[in-house]
């Protein structure tokens, strides 16, 4: 069902984006005629329902992006013509037997489940590890960010990275993208090279199938510019624990003799660490896999609530803390770290990825973040460098860093070898913020360090830096693969496009072909 609210005022989730939107459109698994339907008849009213307000837009020359949670700072996300409201496509489906590729794994099977667009990573979770059809087996993802309040294609069409040492980042688990963008069907995109699903099945699902290597990577991670992804096919693991030891205090020499040591996270399946940039000390958080096991204590969940304020408990004090402009950088960051370590590392617990991944925390108003990825070989010269900037800019920082392993997106930002690190902190979004993050960067390249920032959590990407970070190769294989699946349609595609695309130069693609 659709409900066209008409002009609103929309803001992100962090308050970091706010503008007005001409039409924000809510669209719902609901039929209007109130019957039920079955999996293949949900999945084709809502390609439909959505195909049409594409089709709508392009004809009324409006442009279009589907929102989930409004979990991106950036406005890679936004438009101001017509948001699409998808948080409640929020199905679920098992796969018939009767529907796999006959090359597909058959030990895979039981494992992959679609999960419509709307789905958060929560409530993916809940239902594989408590089958409610109890001759499923509980099932676990492969890979999680500490966050579950993104939707599943809001976190893997940005490239939400995670920490898993040895799988790499969310878009790894894909395995099949069903996308709406006008054209006459739904696109149902698989890789040549592995194949999931029949005929008979994407058939059921009125979809066009597409099998091909560069335009499955590239429509992995689009941020909304290959139109609008319906469904994701999705690889899962028999139910797992992950084992966090208490965190453990070490210095930066023992930092880099760890990370330059593959026999130590090789055998990890979660490592992240945490450090006051204005300090010596680094804390490792470890998770190792093991089995899963019934009798162990839940773990205390990972969340804020907020009042009708929109604060939690302590936001308001930290808020006007960090304002204060008596009070120096250093002692600011000291402040923050404590209250960091108390609250947001995982330590000394066990537990399944949607028992430990839970937090819903939103921002502070008025907050922002910035994320890149550099090679691990690079992380304890990437360490000196935000020292450097930090020393000249007296800001309150605190860092976190978690290491991927690479994959295969074309945009895919954590595609550094042997391993990349991700490099997050957080930062008052005042003048200093964008000043602060073209400083650091420009310390990177001082040092000659290769570094990619996060799609979701930065300032713009403009085309120079597009290339720097990506090259022109890969930059080209992901244009040609847009204009690839719009059947050349420059009008079509342009009702994706939006401020972001436009100025890094992702916008067109027309002189790539022939």
């Amino acid at each position: 069902m659709i409900r066209r609210n008409g002009k609103k005022t929309w803001n992100n989730i962090h308050v970091t984006i706010k503008q007005t939107v001409e039409d924000l459109i809510d669209i719902d698994n609901t039929n209007a005629k109130g019957f039920s339907l079955n999996k293949y008849e949900i999945l084709n009213q809502t390609s439909s329902d959505i195909n049409g307000l594409i089709k709508e837009a392009g004809v009324k020359n409006k442009r279009i992006r589907a929102i989930g949670s409004a979990w991106a700072l950036t406005n890679i996300q936004a438009t101001d013509n017509w948001l699409i409201n998808t948080k409640l496509l929020n199905e679920c489906f098992e796969i018939d037997d009767n529907c796999f590729h006959n090359d597909y794994p058959q030990d895979k099977r039981q494992l992959l489940v679609v999960a419509q667009c709307g789905m958060s990573i929560g409530e993916l979770n809940v239902y594989l590890e408590l089958p409610r059809n109890r001759d499923k087996m509980p099932r676990s993802l492969k890979t999680a960010g500490i966050g579950a309040g993104q939707t599943i294609v809001g976190a893997v069409s940005g490239n939400t990275h995670g920490a898993a040492v040895n799988f790499g980042a969310l878009p790894e688990f894909v395995v099949a993208i069903q996308i709406c963008n006008g054209t006459d069907q739904p696109i149902w995109i698989e890789r040549s090279s592995y194949p999931v699903m029949n005929q008979e099945f994407i058939g059921k699902i009125n979809s066009k199938p597409v099998r091909d290597e560069d335009i499955f990577n590239a429509a992995l991670v689009s941020f909304g510019a290959f139109g609008i992804v319906t469904a994701y096919a999705i690889e899962t693991e028999p139910i797992y624990h992950i084992n966090f030891p208490k965190i453990r205090e070490i210095n930066q020499n023992e930092l880099g003799s760890l990370l330059n040591n593959p026999a130590y996270y090789t055998k990890l399946q979660h490592l992240e660490f945490v450090f006051n940039p204005y300090g010596n000390s680094f804390y490792l958080i470890e998770g190792t896999r093991v089995a899963y096991e019934e009798g162990h204590p839940f773990p205390d969940p990972l969340w804020i609530v907020t009042n009708k304020f929109g604060y939690a408990p302590g936001d308001r004090t930290t808020k006007i803390l960090l304002n204060l402009p008596l009070i120096s950088g250093k002692q600011k960051s000291k402040i923050l770290f404590k209250q960091y370590l108390k609250n947001a590392v995982l330590s000394d617990v066990r537990g399944s990825s949607g028992q430990l991944y839970t937090a819903t925390i939103t921002y502070l108003e008025g907050y922002n973040e910035t994320a890149f990825a550099v090679s691990i070989l690079d992380g304890l010269k990437t360490i000196q460098a935000i020292k450097q900037a930090i020393d000249e800019m007296s800001l309150p920082l605190v860092f976190q860093a978690r290491v991927v392993h690479p994959g295969n997106a074309i945009f895919g930002f954590t595609n550094h070898f042997p391993r990349a690190i991700v490099f997050e902190f957080g930062i008052v979004n005042t003048s200093k913020y964008p000043g602060f993050e073209e400083l650091l960067l420009n310390k990177l390249r001082e040092a000659a360090i290769r570094f990619t920032l996060h799609w979701s959590k930065n300032s713009l990407v403009n085309s120079t830096r597009l290339e720097e970070m990506y090259g022109q190769l890969k930059i080209n294989a992901w244009k040609k693969s847009r204009w690839t699946l719009f059947d050349n349609d420059v009008e079509l595609m342009n009702v994706f496009n939006n401020v972001h695309l436009e100025v890094a130069g992702l916008d067109s693609g027309a002189d790539l072909l022939g």
